[in-house]
């Protein structure tokens, strides 16, 4: 059996996707803004945040983010919602030099508004320890 082509959704998801790893590693909070919905949800943990407070949190990561990548990211469109699930790895280095990795699975439900993707609910589980790669 040969395996289908992604569709233009999905495309245009997983193209999304990219652009948020892209400009959470470059602290873009502007490039985040119009990707995010106005009334976006984002919740990690018990944490429940909106659009405003999860971009004062990317703008205020402290140290330098040295990587920012997603794997085994899929995506999936129903009309006009779409879901990308994956695993984000993010490694910063603290301002003591202490460099850490943060790896966490993630669920974002995205609406196509006006031809447009938007992430209107952003969802992250932190992965187990035993997940994050060995320190270098």
């Amino acid at each position: 059996m040969t395996p289908q082509k992604p569709t233009e959704d999905v495309q245009a998801l997983l193209s999304l996707e990219q652009s948020i790893v892209r400009a959470i590693h470059a602290r873009d909070t502007r490039a985040l803004e119009g990707l995010m919905a106005k009334d976006l949800v984002f919740r990690m943990g018990d944490t429940q945040t909106d659009r405003a407070t999860f971009l004062d949190n990317v703008a205020s990561i402290p140290g330098t983010i040295l990587a920012v990548e997603t794997e085994s990211v899929s995506a999936h469109v129903f009309g006009d919602t779409g879901v990308l699930m994956g695993t984000q790895r993010a490694r910063v280095r603290l301002p003591d030099g202490t460099e850490v990795t943060d790896v966490g699975h993630f669920t974002d439900v995205c609406q196509r508004r006006d031809g447009h993707w938007w992430v209107v609910l952003a969802h992250n589980i932190a992965a187990p320890q035993d997940t994050a790669p060995a320190p270098r």
